[in-house]
């Protein structure tokens, strides 16, 4: 099985090398300036779970050929149409696994290539790169969870599973995917709308009741507009976001936050506007959300000064 990884930074990086720890033949899409910095540093992850050095197969996007049996994306979600154009030469080939936050993202891959070999998928992790190259892994969370949304899993990804179950990293294979990308919506906007908000990781925010007031009504935001669009947060998942939630030891931060502190531009419109459209259709008016996300409007503002 040949696996292409579209990115080698916090998502790509970490379950891509825990791949090639392995033994599995992963290949990394990488912009040339990247290639010529991993050619040299290699791709190194800091882990609880286990520290990895890697010299990993490269290829930029004019080398690119319809050999590979599995495609990760793992782009940022404002880069996904510049994406689409570099995979062209694979339409037809391969099945997509994307691990972009949000839910649009999948509309537009369906409307590029069959429907059917775009999958579903999920990543809960909280990793970002540091400013010498190196993958910070923070906290517990190392899964990704995949499926298809059209008919039966095949068994390509069956295969495909087998072989995440032999990292070190979780991995589970879902029947209900659309289902589980909704929730990670949900976790994902809370976490990075909180953080990004106060500008702390979970355990400042924590620190106060009104703190973790503030996060329990923007969770319930977005549950609401979830539900709204059929697809209500299933309660073994919703506590289990909550527990994450309000942990006071917590020093998990929304890689939004890191983006912002790097005076980066952010996936703000993908998160917080397409939530807060999806909720405004049903007659919903979130306000914490609408709150954030003018934080965020008013950080890409200064952006330009």
């Amino acid at each position: 099985m040949k696996i292409l990884v579209l990115g080698a930074g916090g998502i790509g990086g970490f379950f891509g090398s825990h791949l090639h720890e392995v033994k599995e033949d992963v290949t990394f899409l990488v912009r040339e300036k990247k290639k010529l910095v991993i050619e040299k540093k290699g791709i190194q992850i800091k882990s609880a779970i286990g520290n990895i050095s890697i010299q990993p197969n490269l290829i930029t996007k004019n080398q690119l050929t319809p050999i590979y049996d599995i495609i990760l994306l793992t782009c940022k979600s404002y880069n996904l149409e510049e994406v689409i154009a570099d995979l062209e030469p694979l339409n037809g080939f391969g099945v997509i696994i994307p691990f972009l936050n949000g839910q649009t993202h999948l509309q537009k891959l369906d409307n590029c290539f069959n429907k059917k070999n775009v999958y579903g998928g999920v990543a809960y992790i909280s990793s970002n790169v540091d400013e010498d190259g190196v993958i910070q892994h923070v906290g517990k969370n190392n899964k990704i969870t995949f499926g298809s949304r059209v008919g039966e899993n095949s068994d390509l990804i069956k295969d495909f599973y087998k072989r995440c179950v032999k990292t070190k990293f979780d991995a589970s294979l879902s029947n209900n995917i659309d289902q589980e990308v909704w929730e990670k919506w949900i976790f994902i906007a809370t976490v990075a709308g909180a953080t990004t908000m106060f500008k702390t990781s979970l355990d400042g925010i924590n620190k106060s009741r009104e703190g973790t007031k503030f996060l329990m009504g923007l969770f319930h935001e977005c549950c609401q507009i979830s539900e709204l669009n059929g697809f209500k947060i299933r309660d073994e998942v919703k506590n289990i976001h909550e527990s994450f939630f309000v942990n006071k030891n917590s020093k998990v931060k929304a890689s939004m936050l890191i983006d912002m502190e790097r005076r980066s531009k952010t996936e703000h419109e993908h998160i917080f506007k397409e939530f807060i459209n999806l909720g405004n259709s049903k007659k919903y008016d979130p306000i914490l959300l609408n709150t954030i996300y003018l934080n965020m409007l008013i950080y890409e503002g200064s952006l330009l000064n």
